[in-house]
């Protein structure tokens, strides 16, 4: 049976997010929760998913009108 990052279960996963969301409270003096921390990703991807599509489409026509 194979183990590691590429077979980790949920059970790893939800460790690994309870980790950074410890080692993010510690540096920055906060109390953030593992629920938070999901909430913040969430966001954070969705953001950037809008922003890449947004930079594949208009990207074009910006290339275009400067040649």
């Amino acid at each position: 049976m194979k183990s590691g990052p590429a077979t980790a279960g949920p059970a790893s996963e939800l460790a690994m997010m309870a980790a950074l969301a410890k080692a993010i409270s510690r540096a920055t003096g906060t109390n953030l929760d593992v629920e938070t921390l999901k909430i913040l990703v969430i966001f954070s991807g969705a953001g950037l998913l809008v922003s890449l599509v947004a930079a594949m489409i208009y990207g074009q026509a910006f290339n275009a009108a400067l040649f």
